[in-house]
């Protein structure tokens, strides 16, 4: 599937830029997680995030291929509430510190609660 912005999920909510980059995130993780490379493709190198041949994203990469159409600002506010999220640790080691995707996910899911005034 590429990364366009066809493929990826809608809300049916509004939302702010920085939730929708993390929503879509999100959605890429699930689909496909990575430890030790930005994203990898079906064989297990490493590629680009951005890659048509990625199959598979840490935190950081998800947050860079989802981030297609945002500018710079909504960027810099999705990767802050994911940092939040994971106590101000950094993406790239929190992500590969991990032992399974669901620690990953529930960071996502935490930021994303956190610009809909949820407690996180």
């Amino acid at each position: 599937m590429p990364l366009d912005i066809t493929n990826w999920p809608s809300s049916t909510t509004e939302t702010d830029e920085a939730t929708a980059l993390l929503i879509r995130a999100r959605a890429l993780v699930a689909r496909g997680w990575c430890r030790g490379a930005a994203a990898r493709n079906r064989f297990g190198f490493r590629v680009c995030p951005l890659s048509s041949g990625a199959v598979a994203w840490c935190a950081s990469g998800a947050l860079e291929a989802a981030a297609l159409v945002v500018s710079d600002l909504d960027r810099r506010h999705a990767w802050v509430r994911l940092r939040s999220a994971i106590g101000g640790a950094s993406i790239h080691a929190f992500n590969d510190t991990q032992e399974t995707v669901e620690p990953i996910l529930a960071a996502f899911d935490r930021a994303i609660a956190a610009s809909r005034g949820s407690a996180p």
